[in-house]
């Protein structure tokens, strides 16, 4: 095998740095460690990234590279180099100012809890365990109180806006008052976000509350009880209120281990900084498509009013952007994608997509979420109404209620959500409509084997020849076997979305199949899920087919809801399948 030159170096603070070799190593980059020693010192080294994984004196390190580069001209080599500082906590170090002479160095601040909670927020996005059009608000629960569990509640309360009733956070720890103390002292606006409430872990307080949507834990330490304990809050959450949210722990250096059938269909393990540490992450700026886009489209803004962009500091080129502009711009990228929940939108590939222009109720309500989404950024950094702007004091005037603007103010948000489809596009993507196929639990002469796979395949390739400009969405409850078969074949074949209806417990369905082989097929499936909508028992079942269903699939001689009014029943072979509607 060939010699690679190393095209990144990590140097820092152990075990961190260790972990970034090795996640970039994993993603197939050259990657070497080198010792902070090593760094400062006479050897010659070719440089073109380094990563300074928290180290102790950044400053020193930056002082270190000037001095080397006064020193060895030749052995840094003329071309740029790329400096990328990781750090803990929301605030950069200190670093010494570079003159602007010094265009040979670009640095870059990495904030790893914040980027951690960013892209598990965008694996797992607030509306994972919830249906926004069907009223549904998000209620996220949040366990721990370190660095980590603080950047997920920043980034969350960024996110939560989807319209409707007021959002909800509850945080839960050992000692929930000083818990509401460091809340109130760190972020002394956040209660004009959502509601928040804090309450001891052993006793969550979720009595009148909305269901739970989403469950983040974080552990304060290496804990040994903490999937004990995890999993006591699961049962605690199903015994009050009836549902099985989506449960993301936070599981550190640990390898999560097991087989499928150890699942509890709920408990879902990721690692911070195995997130943080994929190279796509750290180096390649994964997920920052859509906010560089709008960065972009600021830029020709300001070109287009004949100004120059570049002098302005929001006008930089993104490499060049600083830290707090590119994350105003990241801020409103992520809620893009509540924006498409609350709309029943999904993004693909631009070619898949003629056109798309959003009706005007849903410019509307879209504007309303936009402003409380900014409003939300503003509350967070500190910004309270004020009838006079004062940016010294972070005062504002339009910090009120979107009823409450002026029109020419309420024109702002609606010209940032008609730009949705135009910013989108700019990075790639298009915008589907989703197309919603719901399915009850099959009635007699239900088909099975050879002729239900038949005539699902039948179903599936005229939807999609029907609706070539809509995205496919099957739901169900998975309970029965028929229903799951149809689900498998819908998503394999026909590429449908999943949405797992849940009008029970998910222990309570796992205890109801027969065998265990009925189990793992069950668990399988609801690992593919898109959205787990927990809903309060049959009747509220029947309530969302009948006003979330565009299409009812009825298997076997199903007695046949008022709504929706489109219908396809598949009974047995020789009858085939009956469509109400022209297909």
């Amino acid at each position: 095998m060939p010699f690679r030159r190393p095209s990144v170096l990590v140097c820092g603070s152990e075990p961190l740095a260790s972990r970034v070799v090795a996640g970039l190593r994993a993603d197939g980059r050259a990657v070497a460690p080198i010792a902070l020693e090593t760094l400062a010192g006479p050897a010659r080294l070719r440089i073109r990234t380094l990563v300074l994984a928290d180290p102790p004196d950044p400053a020193a390190v930056m002082a270190a590279l000037q001095e080397r580069r006064r020193r060895q001209r030749a052995g840094l080599g003329r071309h740029q180099i790329r400096l990328v500082l990781m750090h803990r906590g929301e605030t950069p170090p200190a670093l010494p100012p570079l003159a602007e002479s010094q265009t040979w160095l670009r640095v870059e601040t990495f904030a790893i809890e914040e980027r951690a909670a960013r892209a598990v927020l965008t694996r797992w996005p607030l509306h994972a365990g919830m249906d926004p059009p069907f009223g549904q608000v998000p209620h996220l629960v949040l366990v721990g109180t370190g660095e980590l569990a603080h950047a997920f509640l920043v980034q969350s309360l960024r996110l939560i806006q989807y319209g409707g009733a007021r959002p909800r956070v509850t945080r839960l720890s050992a000692e929930p008052d000083a818990t509401a103390s460091r809340l109130r002292t760190r972020l002394p606006h956040a209660g004009q976000v959502a509601e928040l409430c804090c309450g001891h872990l052993a006793e969550p307080p979720l009595t009148g509350a909305p269901p739970v949507t989403l469950v983040l834990v974080c552990p304060d330490a290496d804990e040994d009880s903490i999937l004990a304990d995890t999993t006591r809050l699961a049962r605690r959450i199903a015994e009050q209120q009836s549902v099985s949210p989506p449960i993301l722990l936070e599981v550190g250096e640990h390898e999560p281990a097991g087989e499928l059938a150890d699942w509890d269909g709920q408990i879902l393990a990721f690692s911070a900084l195995r997130e943080v540490c994929r190279a796509g992450v750290l180096l390649d700026g994964v997920g920052d498509e859509v906010a560089q886009t709008i960065h972009e489209h600021y830029c020709d803004s300001i070109a287009a009013q004949g100004r120059d962009p570049t002098g302005e500091p929001a006008g930089q080129p993104w490499s060049h952007l600083a830290t707090s502009y590119r994350e105003a711009n990241r801020h409103q990228a992520d809620h893009l994608w509540a924006k498409l929940a609350v709309t029943d939108c999904t993004a693909v590939a631009e070619e898949m997509v003629d056109s798309f222009a959003f009706a005007p109720l849903e410019v509307e309500r879209l504007a309303l979420i936009e402003h409380q989404r900014w409003a939300a950024d503003r509350h967070l950094d500190g910004w309270s109404y004020a009838e006079t702007r004062d940016n010294a004091r972070k005062h504002h005037p339009q910090l009120i209620p979107y009823a409450s603007l002026s029109e020419p103010m309420k024109d702002l948000d609606r010209f940032a959500v008609r730009g949705v489809p135009a910013l989108l596009a700019r990075s790639g993507l298009g915008i589907l409509r989703r197309l919603i196929l719901a399915v009850p639990e099959p009635g007699p002469q239900a088909p099975t084997g050879i002729w239900l796979r038949r005539l699902v395949r039948q179903v599936l390739e005229r939807l999609v020849s029907r609706y070539p400009d809509r995205a496919l969405v099957v739901a169900a409850t998975l309970g029965d076997a028929t229903v799951r078969h149809l689900v498998r074949q819908a998503t394999e074949q026909a590429g449908a979305a999943f949405f797992w209806l849940q009008p029970e417990p998910v222990g309570d369905l796992l205890a109801a199949q027969p065998d265990r082989a009925a189990r793992l097929d069950l668990l399988a499936l609801g690992a593919r899920a898109e959205r787990r909508i927990a809903l309060a028992g049959n009747a509220e079942l029947t309530r969302w087919f009948a006003e979330r269903a565009e299409i009812l699939c009825l298997i076997g001689k199903c007695p046949a809801p008022p709504a929706p009014r489109k219908r396809v029943e598949l009974v047995r072979a020789w009858q085939g399948v009956s469509w109400n509607f022209d297909y």
